[in-house]
């Protein structure tokens, strides 16, 4: 059985992260995807219930569901709102990352990424082998977000308080992956810090 190799993936939004965490799949990485994985938990109902109670119909779509939407733009104009939500969500999230990880170990996965964007503000850096900064200019950043996302530069900044600064995460990171240009250039910079860490990890 081989061994498993934990990377946590950094960067700001519109960064790429997401990207180069589809490059580490296509190398056989497995993603944990903590967007994807909150995702799911609104719709469970301990999170339904605790959303509903506290926000009500303001949070809520009209197929009486959260609206993650309608529930950011409350919480992200708020500090209060928002340490109330990260603590409905954060340890029920980073348990999900934990026990994924544990089984990643346990299988030997090869490489197993972290893609959660508040990586070392909810500390799930500790579970890590290595961290990844994925570095990309601003102004792609934000042509990126609303492009994808439809996020106003202010909803990207309101959310960017709420994280570590870019430079801090940059120092913190053992390898960076510039992502500003094409995507080939990208994936060259990935797989090299993919086998690198691979025979590392054997």
């Amino acid at each position: 059985m081989g061994g498993c190799t934990v990377i946590g993936l950094m960067g700001g939004i519109g960064s790429g992260k997401t990207t180069v965490a589809r490059m580490l799949a296509d190398l056989g990485a497995t993603v944990l995807d903590a967007d994807a994985i909150c995702a799911e938990l609104h719709r469970t109902e301990a999170v339904k219930a605790g959303i509903e109670s506290r926000w009500g119909a303001a949070a809520l779509g009209p197929d009486g569901e959260p609206d993650r939407a309608k529930l950011a733009d409350i919480v992200f104009g708020d500090p209060a709102h928002l340490a109330e939500l990260n603590r409905l969500l954060h340890p029920r999230i980073a348990g999900r990352i934990e026990r994924d990880v544990a089984a990643c170990r346990r299988n030997g996965t090869g490489l197993c990424v972290i893609d959660a964007p508040l990586l070392l503000e909810t500390g799930l850096d500790r579970l890590c082998d290595a961290t990844v900064f994925v570095e990309c200019d601003p102004d792609t950043r934000g042509r990126r977000v609303a492009d994808h996302r439809g996020w106003s530069p202010d909803q990207i900044q309101r959310r960017e308080r709420q994280q570590h600064p870019l430079d801090r995460k940059r120092q913190r990171a053992d390898y960076v992956v510039v992502n500003s240009g094409d995507l080939a250039t990208t994936r060259r910079q990935v797989e090299r810090i993919a086998a690198g860490l691979t025979q590392t990890g054997e």
